[in-house]
């Protein structure tokens, strides 16, 4: 039997995938990293509305002032309750020690309640990396009007 020599060597490209795998994981790691905290900062964010929401709905709710209701001068607010009724949704949430700035709570001429929130949701996995912020403010603003029949 003869043997078959020759002349070039040969090159095999068997082992260059395996080099390329921790390249490969490191990129997907970091994707997901961005994933997870884009997430995180959503999720705050519609938090904070959701708070902002309950807290407006409560304060046109519980914020009547039932004196000037029951002597027949209609439906209006007392600013006093409108602010405690704010106040203890956002406490019930959870929420009252994350914001920034306290609860913005503005009672219209037209028996409605702005509340607007300011806060920060944290990175979850951003903290590791250098340069890069600490936290991301969110804001949040909502309106509830009071519907007579």
């Amino acid at each position: 039997m003869l043997k078959r020599v020759r002349s070039q060597p040969e090159h095999s490209d068997r082992g260059s995938v395996l080099m390329l795998m921790p390249a490969a994981f490191l990129i997907l790691l970091v994707l997901g990293a961005i994933a997870v905290d884009l997430t995180a900062i959503r999720v705050g964010e519609r938090s904070l509305l959701s708070s902002a929401t309950d807290a407006a709905n409560d304060a046109v709710t519980a914020g009547l002032d039932e004196n000037t209701y029951r002597s027949g001068g209609g439906y209006d607010l007392d600013p006093q309750r409108v602010r405690d009724s704010v106040y203890a949704v956002l406490y019930a949430k959870g929420i009252l020690n994350r914001l920034t700035t306290p609860p913005s709570i503005v009672i219209h001429t037209d028996r409605s309640v702005t509340v607007t929130l300011k806060g920060r949701v944290e990175h979850i996995f951003a903290k590791a990396l250098p340069g890069s912020s600490d936290a991301v403010p969110v804001h949040a603003e909502a309106t509830a009007h009071v519907a007579t029949r």
